[in-house]
């Protein structure tokens, strides 16, 4: 399992860009998978008073160098369903987001949070 402290120091601090080159906001944190202790999501604050933080989906997330680019506008993240805790993302919570960014929930049979999956593709060939 990675260590969030190692984990979480290599992503903080650094800013977060929609697709189009607008900044979203500045990595404050990120959350963990329960089983894999893979980074899942990345907390994003931006900048606005009184705003609650903002979870994006650290799979679609790219990093070059020190910039990190989401793969979604910025208005579409910052629509994304509010947590109402920030400290404890809860399987709902999870499975909100995970939808809200087309993806699907990514439980594991025990109902542990692991993020999210690509949809999977179930339509016939041809």
């Amino acid at each position: 399992m990675a260590d969030k402290n190692e984990v979480a120091a290599d992503w903080t601090g650094r800013d977060l860009y929609d697709l189009d080159g607008n900044k979203i906001g500045t990595v404050e944190d990120v959350r963990l998978g329960d089983v894999t202790g893979g980074l899942q999501w990345l907390v994003v604050d931006t900048g606005t008073p009184g705003e609650q933080k903002i979870f994006v989906p650290a799979a679609e997330v790219r990093r070059a160098g020190d910039r990190l680019s989401a793969k979604h506008t910025k208005d579409r993240v910052q629509n994304a369903p509010k947590v109402e805790d920030e400290q404890v993302l809860t399987q709902n919570d999870e499975s909100k987001l995970c939808r809200f960014y087309g993806l699907q929930y990514g439980a594991t049979p025990e109902g542990e949070a692991e993020g999210c999956d690509e949809m999977t593709d179930i339509r016939p060939a041809g």
